[in-house]
């Protein structure tokens, strides 16, 4: 059994790369998988990092994800852009996405991009804050395979569905990330939470009787997650899937993953990018006035992102800490593709 071990940022950046260039992905590609991969990490978002290395390559192995996609415009108008992917592989298909809707953004004040046959982004925290960083207001949708019922008990028909809002500050480290699921919780949050043997709150999700429980792994065995907020969630799940699948012809929820279609850690998902050029240039300073009068209500009151902007720091003074099940996943990646891992003394 392996046991917790720290890894420099740059270094779980590096043996990322290495790792998706010697299952075939080109280097550009391994490039930006990784270091949005890396980030996640470093941002203290473990599910959503390395722990995900394993199947992204062997989706690159079996060519199951495109490891160099290239989007067709299949509808363009001055602001907007319909594409596909092909089953391309998902973070660096994103990040091509929202630089696209950031460009747009600069020559129109507002620019989108949808494309459709997309494998699993990660963490929609990573394209707001790209797109932060180059000074512009985001959002950003995925759908997902369906994964919970809006009724207590129902078939799944809806997707967990995860969104983001991003807001640039004048420290672009420091921008405003608002990332959530429509479940109470993400399945990773779920994961890690079983992975860690942590109790799980009573409403992220079911038994396999349909009964509320505080056993995580209970809930990653029956899959029957619950909807952020009752129907609030639900109906945000809904729409966000007529956002991406609807609006671009793709595999809706409940369609990912059946009668042989692929899913969306495959390249069944859409996904929809929009950058809004700011008005002006107050924008940092009132999101800086906004965070604070927002953390002066108290302690444990965080704006959105900034759990993972003081987890950044952390992690770059200590090194990155990472659970032994995520190091086990690492060391078989290593040694099957003969990657070497540089972990922190």
């Amino acid at each position: 059994m392996s046991e917790t071990r720290r890894i420099e940022h740059a270094d779980l950046e590096r043996f990322i790369r290495g790792a998706l260039l010697a299952a075939g992905a080109p280097a550009h590609v391994a490039e930006v998988e990784a270091q949005i991969a890396a980030e996640v990490d470093l941002c203290g978002v473990h599910s959503h990092g390395v722990r995900m290395l394993p199947g992204t390559v062997e989706n690159v192995r079996e060519g199951a994800v495109d490891a160099a996609p290239e989007l067709k415009t299949l509808a363009e108008y001055p602001a907007s852009v319909l594409a596909e992917a092909n089953l391309g592989i998902g973070r660096y298909t994103s990040a091509m996405a929202m630089d696209m809707a950031v460009e747009r953004a600069r020559d129109c004040g507002i620019g989108m991009v949808t494309v459709r046959g997309v494998g699993h982004w990660g963490r929609a925290h990573s394209y707001c804050l790209r797109a932060a960083r180059a000074g512009v207001v985001s959002l950003a949708f995925t759908n997902t395979i369906a994964l919970f019922s809006p009724t207590v008990g129902g078939d799944a028909a809806l997707g967990n569905n995860p969104m983001g809002i991003g807001f640039p500050a004048d420290d672009p480290e420091q921008s405003v990330v608002l990332d959530m699921a429509m479940t109470q919780a993400s399945v990773g949050k779920v994961a890690m939470a079983a992975m860690r043997g942590d109790a799980a709150d009573p409403d992220w999700g079911l038994d396999g009787d349909g009964n509320p429980t505080t056993d995580a792994r209970q809930i990653m065995d029956s899959r029957a997650f619950l909807p952020m907020g009752g129907h609030k969630g639900s109906g945000l799940s809904f729409m966000i899937d007529l956002l991406t699948a609807g609006l671009a012809n793709g595999l809706l929820c409940f369609e990912q993953g059946s009668e042989g279609r692929p899913s969306d850690s495959t390249g069944g998902s859409t996904k929809t990018f929009i950058a809004i050029r700011p008005f002006g240039d107050w924008l940092g300073e009132r999101a800086a006035a906004f965070k604070a009068r927002f953390s002066a209500a108290g302690d444990g009151a965080r704006w959105p992102g900034e759990g993972s902007y003081q987890r950044r720091l952390d992690y770059l003074e200590r090194g990155i800490e990472l659970l032994p099940p995520i190091v086990e996943g690492m060391e078989g990646v290593s040694a099957d593709l003969h990657v070497a891992i540089r972990w922190r003394d």
